[in-house]
């Protein structure tokens, strides 16, 4: 199978099986989903961490017993809110909340298995004896400034804890110490002001007369590393400033140098609350506080309770309510973590699906924004643009160096800067120059070189490719010119042939005739020649004429619904005779079923008349000839296929010219218009005719719109469309 065979079969599948594309969920629509899964696998994660928390995951009965630690701790200071009382006696008497409170400056001496220890008891006794030392336990020290909070309506948000405030007072005192030195540490390019005990950092800076200072102060430092060398103690001065604010200007011999072992026998200001450094005195003055207040009174309270085992459900208190909660969260404690595993991975999962759409959207995004700026700026404004911001950012970052004081490194970036500016306009320029000598040469007639648009810059590629299309546009003009001018020439040359060949008998038998005497009857032979060239002269004039209607529009086409299948063994019927006296079999493939179109059935039976005519005329005799007739979705093919008599040394286009013939000193019957006029039948009536050659195979390819069963069946035979083209 050829390429043109490939080609015909692809345009057939195409149009029976088209398949339309669905419909895709865009980038937003997977982001909020995204969202949402993560949302969701979040929640189970944090789920599962706050139970984590708890030790469910490390023991049931650990989770249990840290859940009502929680409770009993709320209750706790319930209970003890009410200390200069009855620690809520009566109100928590009726809950599963049992407790007992005593007081005492020394806790070991006190029996907690004796009721008559505690101020106030609601554990049973036989409990207090066996699990006194194993219940929770909960101690304050309790006085006027005691703030208690607390909250035991609610499961979720229960707490409780208690501030004991029994500090009044205090003191702060200010003092002031001289400093006794400046030092300055080479090995981490810091200084500091000595007072004291305790060092304080300060900046420093390094200047001489003309305003200028050295990037790195530690190339002035001597060869022993313990001061400054001669030059730079004659060249410059110390500019000093505090944290604080202070600035003063030092010679460079009142700064020792030093390395960071030298403030090891010293204290850090960072100790200290606040200090300052004022260099009007040389004082160094800091604030110290010291809490001078004493303890208010207050006295040592202890409690011990338990949860009532078993829990009484009629009560309504925390820990009858969080019951059945605690026993839910054991039994499905394992949930938290397979959902957290399935909502991650569907998470991950979404998230890939959102970046290759995001992606997706991102690069059609990206085109659309691209032909907007490329079709709707111009290029003047578009490098005015890219000109102003160059020169923003180039101005940014040159700010940024001089600010912080690198004139050196600014000036090497506009350096930078400038040549990589000459690089790229010395690359346009070459670019632009390529240009024109491509333009150059396509208006010197020279086509067979395009320019090469590789590594060129936005519209100059653009321009190229425009002036490259251009160039192909025109080699494909002067290629068609020439190949109509040859077509032209052969065109007249072959009708010029063929219509002088039985002019020229005519004029010949007409001559023989005059020739004879005037009363002898004429020649029953020159006769019959004389009616044979003249048929055949008219048959010729009469194919040119429709041809040329053909091609020019002026035939009309009755298109109605026909029967392929019938149309055909008419045809066959008419031309088996002929085939069968040149030994020629014909094979014939059709399907069972109906096959209809949308035709003109005169029409079409004039271009199977023509295809078939051709076969007996151009057929190697003893060689079999096929017909297939197939039936697709949308379209109905018929396919001629025989073997030739001579060798077929034309391509398909050129079998289609008119006068074309497979012989070329057209020795042989016909005019060569039959394939040409099936052609513009064929297309009349909105069909396709392709030609195959394959050595000596001859294949014929016609290609209709198919009309669908039920549609042929519903419409009557009388309906028709006139078409005029």
């Amino acid at each position: 199978m050829n390429n043109m065979e490939k080609e015909i079969d692809k345009d057939i599948e195409k149009r029976n099986d088209g398949v339309k594309e669905k419909r895709r969920h865009g980038a937003f629509f997977w982001m909020i989903i995204t969202g949402i899964v993560a949302m969701l696998a979040g929640s189970c994660m944090a789920c599962f961490a706050g139970l984590w928390d708890y030790g469910l995951y490390d023991s049931p009965r650990l989770f249990a017993d840290n859940w009502n630690d929680r409770l009993l701790r709320s209750y706790a200071v319930y209970a003890l809110s009410d200390f200069q009382d009855d620690f809520n006696l009566a109100q928590l008497e009726d809950t599963n909340f049992q407790y007992a409170v005593y007081m005492s400056d020394d806790p070991q001496s006190v029996d907690i298995t004796d009721r008559r220890s505690f101020l106030v008891c609601t554990i049973p006794d036989d409990v207090l004896k066996t699990e006194a030392d194993k219940m929770f336990s909960y101690s304050a020290t309790l006085g006027p400034n005691s703030g208690f909070f607390y909250n035991i309506d609610s499961i979720w948000n229960s707490h409780g804890y208690i501030i004991s405030n029994h500090l009044s007072g205090n003191e702060d005192t200010c003092e002031k110490e001289e400093i006794s030195d400046v030092i300055y540490i080479w090995n981490t390019d810091k200084a500091y002001v000595i007072s004291g005990e305790y060092y304080y950092p300060v900046t420093v800076y390094f200047e001489n007369s003309e305003g200028e200072r050295p990037y790195d102060a530690r190339n002035m430092v001597n060869l022993t590393r313990d001061g400054w060398t001669p030059e730079s103690e004659e060249e410059y001065h110390v500019l000093i400033d505090s944290d604080q604010g202070e600035v003063l200007y030092l010679d460079m011999s009142d700064v020792s140098v030093g390395r960071s072992e030298t403030l090891s026998g010293l204290k850090s200001s960072d100790e200290l609350q606040e200090w300052g450094i004022d260099f009007s005195t040389w004082t160094v003055w800091k604030y110290t506080y010291e809490n001078s207040g004493h303890d208010a009174e207050g006295e040592n309270y202890y409690l011990i309770a338990r949860c009532a085992s078993p829990i009484n459900d009629e009560v309504d208190d925390l820990f009858s309510r969080s019951a059945p909660l605690v026993d839910l969260a054991i039994s499905l404690r394992y949930l938290p973590i397979v959902f957290a595993g399935i909502f991650s991975i569907l998470t991950l999962i979404c998230f890939v699906i959102f970046m290759i759409r995001f992606i997706e959207w991102f690069g059609k995004t990206w085109k659309k924004i691209s032909w907007q700026w490329r079709e709707n700026v111009g290029l003047f404004w578009r490098l005015i643009g890219l000109c102003f911001i160059y020169g923003f950012v180039e101005l940014i970052l040159a700010m940024l160096c001089v600010g912080v004081g690198e004139c050196e490194i600014a000036l090497v970036f506009w350096g930078l800067t400038v040549l990589m500016t000459m690089v790229f306009f010395v690359i346009v320029v070459l670019q632009i120059n390529k240009i024109a000598l491509g333009a150059r040469r396509i208006a010197n007639g020279d086509l067979s070189r395009p320019i090469d648009t590789n590594y060129m810059f936005f519209d100059l590629k653009t321009i190229g490719q425009c002036i490259n299309s251009t160039q192909f546009g025109l080699e494909r003009a002067v290629e068609d010119r020439m190949k109509s001018e040859r077509f032209k020439t052969e065109l007249i040359s072959n009708v010029s042939h063929d219509i002088k060949t039985p002019l020229t008998s005519i004029i010949s038998y007409v001559e023989l005739l005059k020739q004879q005497p005037g009363d002898a009857p004429a020649d029953p032979e020159y006769l019959e020649a004389l009616e044979r060239q003249s048929v055949k002269l008219k048959k010729l004039l009469e194919d040119l004429i429709e041809a040329s209607k053909a091609q020019t529009g002026n035939l009309k086409a009755e298109l109605e619904i026909c029967n392929v299948n019938m149309v055909l063994h008419q045809v066959i019927g008419e031309y088996e005779e002929k085939l069968s006296a040149k030994q020629i079999e014909l094979r014939i493939k059709t399907p069972e079923e109906p096959v209809n179109i949308m035709a003109d059935s005169r029409h079409l039976q004039r271009v199977l008349d023509n295809l078939f005519v051709n076969i007996s005329k151009y057929a190697q005799p003893g060689t079999r000839a096929y017909l297939n007739l197939t039936a697709g979705t949308d379209d109905a093919v018929i396919e001629l296929k025989n073997t030739s008599s001579e060798p077929l040394n034309m391509t398909s286009d050129e079998l289609l010219e008119r006068f074309a013939r497979g012989d070329s000193s057209r020795g042989s019957e016909g005019n060569g218009l039959g394939l040409s006029i099936a052609q513009s039948l064929t297309e009349l009536m909105n069909g396709k005719l392709r030609l195959v050659v394959d050595g000596d195979l001859f294949k014929v390819i016609l290609i209709f719109p198919r009309v669908a069963d039920a549609e042929a069946a519903g419409v009557p035979g009388s309906a028709q469309q006139q078409v005029a083209l």
